[in-house]
């Protein structure tokens, strides 16, 4: 008896397996034609929707098959380029991994023969945080100046690179000669000169962080770097509008708007009041610094802070050290990490340039929000030990899953190589 239970069972659940294949089959059978029906008239969809955007337009430019292209293009951005007489605008296709998660960004920009843009899509957007509607809509109208769009808070990398594609698009119209670009004012110049002459106030997308201030006098208006390097003025010189650097390292840098330094001939007042109004609004961290030093140092080893003339990047802290091991080099960076926030980087340098000492105040911040990252920090930190400016490739700063991290501290390691080079070069020039 028990063995015949044991057949029915066994014949019972052969049985419930056919029929669950059957069931399978059979619904494979009845859907699958359905779904293929909805691929075709999807497809269809996308043809027609397709020849109603292009309508005549004749293919210019495809990144696929250059060689037979009557555009020169060198933006990896821009895919394809169209030119439709009927409707008097370029259709241009455009592509950027510059965002927040280095997925391909898609969009369609059209632009009318005057150069000025007649519409933005999104087409394709993988990033988590949505931009909303009016990002997309403040593009039309534009000329190339872009002057009237402004980022995104808070999704600053996806659109920065939407931004950053569009200036591309535009370019490769005006290089090829389609139109004259626009002409940007004063303002325009010297705001998108700041991340070229002072990399230490702004993210990777470029976008200053730090909290505005009022000026007086010859100084129109300025920002406060919120990682405490210094301060971007600008100021208006015997009737001329410039940009002012002052950082804490580097002293004050004045740029006129084509990007030329002209610190040299600036008038003696004006460096004088920008130095002064810069360090009423700066703030003193050394004890930080030193605090973090003194735990990476040999005991009774002498710390004498430096200056490194012209230096503008994350690094805010420079000292020759004194001790047991000969002449040391300490710096502080702090770049800006996730969600913009500062992160506090400290490396030591022996004489040859080589890092001897790594440190971090937190590598992962917000720590408790993430577990995707892979962090090891001792063997992490260690990895940085002997690095030279020539060693580094920046691969040594990668922490799996923390792309803002990692962003980081390859900013502080590129930038504290940097200083030391200016620093030294300053002490054989002195």
């Amino acid at each position: 008896m028990k063995n015949t239970s044991l057949l029915r069972s066994a014949l019972c659940l052969v049985l419930l397996f056919c029929l669950m294949g059957a069931l399978v089959y059979g619904v494979n059978g009845v859907a699958a034609p359905i779904v293929a029906e909805n691929e075709r008239r999807a497809a269809e969809a996308a043809a027609e929707a397709e020849k109603a955007l292009l309508g005549d337009s004749v293919l210019l430019y495809d990144r696929a098959d250059p060689d037979a292209s009557t555009l020169a293009v060198s933006a990896e951005s821009v895919q394809s380029v169209y030119r439709d007489e009927t409707k008097g605008q370029y259709l241009l296709r455009l592509e950027t991994s510059e965002g927040y998660s280095k997925l391909p960004i898609r969009l369609t920009l059209t632009v009318d023969f005057e150069g000025k843009i007649v519409d933005l899509t999104v087409e394709e957007n993988p990033d988590d945080k949505d931009l909303g509607e009016d990002f997309p809509a403040s593009f039309a109208g534009q000329d190339s100046t872009l002057s009237g769009v402004n980022l995104v808070a808070g999704v600053t990398f996806s659109s920065s690179a939407i931004r950053g594609a569009v200036n591309d698009g535009f370019n490769a119209l005006i290089e090829n000669g389609l139109f004259a670009a626009a002409e940007k004012d004063d303002s325009q110049l010297l705001n998108e000169l700041i991340p070229l002459v002072y990399p230490g106030i702004v993210n990777k997308p470029g976008v200053v962080q730090g909290e505005e201030l009022a000026g007086s006098g010859n100084v129109v208006s300025g920002f406060k770097a919120a990682n405490g390097s210094g301060f971007v003025w600008f100021v208006t010189d015997n009737g001329a509008n410039e940009l002012a650097v002052w950082t804490v390292l580097g002293g004050t840098r004045l740029y006129n708007t084509a990007g030329e330094d002209v610190t040299a001939s600036a008038d003696a007042a004006l460096l004088a009041e920008i130095d002064a109004l810069s360090a009423e609004n700066a703030e003193d961290l050394s004890k930080t610094y030193e605090k973090n030093f003194g735990r990476m140092l040999d005991e009774g080893a002498e710390l004498t802070p430096v200056s490194i003339p012209g230096l503008a990047n994350s690094v805010t802290a420079a000292y020759t050290v004194q001790g047991a091991e000969g002449t040391l080099y300490a710096f502080a960076a702090r770049p800006y990490g996730y969600s913009n926030e500062v992160m506090q980087l400290f490396y030591v340098l022996d004489e040859t340039g080589a890092i001897v000492s790594f440190r971090a105040s937190e590598l992962i911040l917000h720590s408790d929000y993430f577990s995707s990252y892979q962090l090891d920090e001792p063997a992490y930190k260690e990895g940085f030990l002997g690095l030279t400016a020539d060693s580094y490739t920046g691969e040594q700063a990668l922490i799996t899953g923390a792309t803002m991290s990692t962003d980081a501290v390859d900013t502080a390691t590129a930038d504290v190589f940097a200083a030391f080079a200016l620093l030294t070069e300053n002490e054989v020039n002195a």
